[in-house]
């Protein structure tokens, strides 16, 4: 006969990876502006210069977010080969 499982911990909400919710919080910022890059590239004719700085800010966002995981996964290796 089976065995029944242990029950799992309940955790108090929340208690997840900061870098990981900062992540996905950054990414929906990313995909909306982007979303907005596109409207403006396909309907408006009169503001063309809106879009570079648009796009360039979009990039160093996206910068950040890869530099921020690539150090917090260093981080996290790091703590682990010390013990």
């Amino acid at each position: 006969m089976l065995r029944r499982r242990e029950p799992e911990p309940a955790t108090a909400g929340g208690a997840g990876d900061p870098v990981a919710s900062l992540t996905v919080a950054f990414l929906a910022v990313i995909a909306v502006a982007l979303f907005v890059a596109a409207i403006l590239a396909v309907y408006t004719y009169s503001t063309p210069g809106v879009e570079a700085p648009l796009v360039v800010a979009i990039a160093l966002v996206f910068g950040v977010v890869v530099v921020v995981n690539v150090l917090s996964g260093a981080v996290r290796l790091w703590r682990a080969l010390r013990g």
